[in-house]
């Protein structure tokens, strides 16, 4: 794994036969008190390692993963509908050097406007003319048939289960919580994009019981937390999110090179200092890849926590 590229609002690796490309929407700022105790307690300023203002810091992120099989986006960043700051995605493709164009399938984690509202260009119509299909979990695909903003993709939809390929070498992982079909995908068995389970690095990394003002429902939320930190620690997952932070400047390990990223620490049996420290990652030579687990192992063990049964449309 490499770096092949970074600019100011992009980061791009090499993973296997897939490229990601990390695409900023920009940074906005959130009241301190959407970060949630278990027992729905809002935190303060106090809490924050970096607060500016006594609000938190929130990027929004979007992911590009490219490969044989196409080019799939990963959410499509809030354009102009939502707060100062963001809709900044135009602009990220650009200094990737790529185009709407390129886009031929688009994956969302879930449907809240500053993970959807990018679909819709300011003409209204499809922001992506050459995506033909536009995955959403089944839980999920009520809410976004209902939003008026996004009848112009209504015709792509494509419902999304858990085990879902939306490109190879993608796979569809169910966190619910935050929304009802919120979903993760991970990337070539190694790196998990994991959509809004984490808000605040510094805070939930060490204290994964946090949670956020817009859960849908907390107490699942805070379960896909902490079951996927403990399954991306154990298997040795890069991670990354909607709202984690990548440094400015990102290093890499000697010869191949590697991402940097935030590795889960796992609830409550990691170093918590650790936690807190963004460090590339290379699987040691030999190791099998998590994905061929999941595939040997029947049901990983956040599927055992979200059993699929009783889905419909």
């Amino acid at each position: 794994m490499r770096i092949l590229r970074e600019t100011g609002l992009t980061l791009t690796v090499e993973l296997g036969a897939l490229t990601v490309t990390m695409l900023s929407d920009g940074e906005t700022r959130m009241p301190a008190d959407c970060l949630r105790a278990p027992d729905g307690a809002a935190l303060g300023p106090e809490a924050l390692a970096d607060p500016v203002a006594g609000e938190l810091r929130l990027p929004v992120r979007a992911f590009l993963v490219r490969g044989p099989g196409g080019a799939l986006l990963i959410d499509a960043g809030a354009a102009g509908a939502w707060r100062p700051g963001l809709g900044r995605l135009p602009e990220a493709l650009a200094e990737a050097g790529l185009g709407k164009g390129e886009v031929t399938a688009i994956a969302l984690t879930h449907p809240h406007v500053d993970h959807v509202a990018g679909l819709v260009d300011a003409d209204g119509g499809a922001a992506f003319p050459n995506a033909a299909r536009v995955f959403v979990a089944v839980e999920d695909l009520m809410a976004v048939r209902a939003d008026p903003l996004l009848l112009p993709i209504l015709s792509l939809l494509v419902p999304l289960e858990q085990g879902d390929g939306p490109l190879p070498g993608v796979t569809a992982i169910a966190a619910p919580g935050h929304t009802a079909g919120h979903m993760a995908y991970l990337v070539e068995g190694r790196l998990l994009i994991w959509g809004d389970l984490v808000h605040n690095v510094a805070v939930q990394f060490p204290r994964p019981e946090i949670g956020w003002c817009h859960d849908d429902d907390p107490a699942s939320a805070r379960a896909s937390r902490l079951a996927l930190m403990e399954q991306a620690a154990e298997a040795g997952w890069l991670v990354a999110g909607a709202h984690c932070r990548i440094p400015a400047s990102a290093g890499s390990g000697g010869g191949a090179g590697a991402m940097p990223s935030t590795r889960s620490p796992g609830p409550d049996r990691r170093d918590r200092n650790s936690a807190l420290r963004r460090m590339p990652f290379v699987p040691s030579p030999g190791s099998p890849p998590p994905r061929r687990r999941l595939r040997r192992g029947g049901l990983p063990r956040y599927e055992r926590h979200f059993p699929l049964s009783g889905r419909e449309t």
